[in-house]
């Protein structure tokens, strides 16, 4: 079991350095291909809007393929892309290349999440499928790391090179490890799903969500110009201040799971404030080599902290309709990627400098804190009251972490 799930949070990580690794390398990328730093930006908006819209094309259109073949089938065409981001003598066929790389992630993850729960034990499940994420963690402590380094000592290249050879690797691994259990991916009527994803709770979360990983990306996308240009790090420094910042995401991710245990609603809202507060102190903090890494690893911690709250919120509240919560929850954060790094190429284009991208990401986390806390006072509004004579709504309330009376706290940790 635990070989199995190293070889699914190997090809996350795979996926998650792939989706990343631009973002440690954009100078060498603008340099090599004549493009100016926004335009080079467009890597990331071009693939965050490439997996909203082709995921849930690739999910219809394999619905009868086994998972097992599904995934391997999904990571080579990954393979295919990387190599052509490799090869690619232009900016254009390098952003067809990181096309094809992107259709394939958000089918490919949802995959390895449900293939990682039907392995484990009924009690084990749900540490399962948590445990998968690890592959996105591991991404940020040593993907984008790792790749930046290779970009700056051999070249940009070696790094889409480097990634396709490892994900051809584990894709054998995936055919040697995880077993055929026979079964292709569900098909849930779509009529029920929509259902119960078309409601305000579901609705303003996803929205929130966007504007909140819209606030994350405007910042993540341009953190080396950030720490170079800005903070005046050396170069041959960026890769350490990186491995920090990942981290950072594994501090956070901690915190943002147990703050989510006591308080799904409480986490989401603080954290989400949290992390507007932190991109303000950036601006201030950002011509200080040293002040402008400390703020960016706990820009790491802060955002990583918020993403485990914004996941179990939109999974909680829409659980009659898992496959297209889950599809929606991962392109939520895909637009709001695209629209953060896209952004925040304007900012720069405009005149504002890179300093003020983290201006940008504020207001995005902002308003997407003041959306969130529109959606959390209507909930409890509406169940204020509820009483355990009324069992669905008292059973939908304790879900959501609502009181059933006007006392119950609210505290996010404890």
């Amino acid at each position: 079991m635990y070989f199995r799930m190293a070889v699914l949070i190997l090809g996350i990580f795979c996926v998650g350095t792939a989706e990343l690794s631009p973002s440690g390398m954009l100078g060498e990328l603008s340099h090599d291909l004549l493009v100016t730093i926004p335009t080079a930006g467009l890597l990331v908006t071009v693939y965050a809007l490439t997996v909203v819209i082709g995921g849930p094309i690739v999910t219809a259109i394999t619905t009868r393929v086994r998972r097992k073949r599904l995934l391997v089938l999904l990571l080579l065409v990954s393979v295919a892309g990387n190599i052509t981001c490799a090869l690619a003598p232009t900016f254009v066929l390098l952003l067809l290349g990181r096309m094809i790389t992107a259709v394939t992630q958000g089918t490919f993850m949802a995959v390895c999440v449900v293939t990682a729960g039907n392995m484990a034990d009924g009690r084990k499940k749900g540490s399962a499928v948590a445990g998968t994420q690890l592959g996105v963690n591991l991404a940020t402590v040593l993907g984008v790391p790792f790749g930046t380094l290779v970009a700056q000592q051999i070249d940009w290249r070696a790094t889409f090179g480097s990634v396709a050879v490892l994900a051809l690797i584990t894709s054998v691994l995936i055919l040697i490890a995880i077993p055929d259990d026979g079964k292709a991916t569900e098909r849930t009527p779509v009529r029920h799903e929509l259902r119960a994803v078309a409601k305000w709770q579901v609705i303003g979360t996803v929205f929130a969500t966007v504007l909140c990983s819209g606030g994350m990306f405007s910042l993540i996308t341009y953190m080396v110009p950030l720490l170079t240009d800005i903070g005046g790090l050396p170069a041959m420094w960026v890769p350490a201040v990186l491995l920090a910042y990942g981290v950072g995401s594994i501090v956070g991710n901690f915190i943002g799971g147990r703050c989510a245990n006591h308080s799904v609603e409480a986490t989401v809202v603080w954290l989400s404030w949290t992390l507007a507060a932190v991109c303000v102190l950036y601006w201030f903090a950002a011509p200080s080599t040293v002040g402008s890494a400390v703020l960016l690893v706990l820009f790491s911690v802060a955002t990583f902290a918020l993403i485990p709250g914004l996941q179990v919120r939109i999974l909680t509240i829409a659980a009659d309709a898992p496959t297209l919560s889950l599809t929606v929850n991962m392109a939520a954060f895909a637009l709001g990627a695209a629209l953060g790094s896209w952004a925040g190429g304007q900012v720069i284009a405009l005149g504002f400098g890179v300093r003020a991208v983290t201006l940008a990401a504020a207001a995005f986390s902002a308003l997407g804190a003041l959306l969130i806390g529109q959606v959390v006072l209507l909930s409890r509004r509406r169940f204020t009251g509820v009483s355990s004579n009324d069992p669905a709504d008292a059973e939908e309330a304790e879900l959501l972490d609502l009181p059933v009376s006007p006392n119950v706290s609210t505290g996010a940790c404890r």
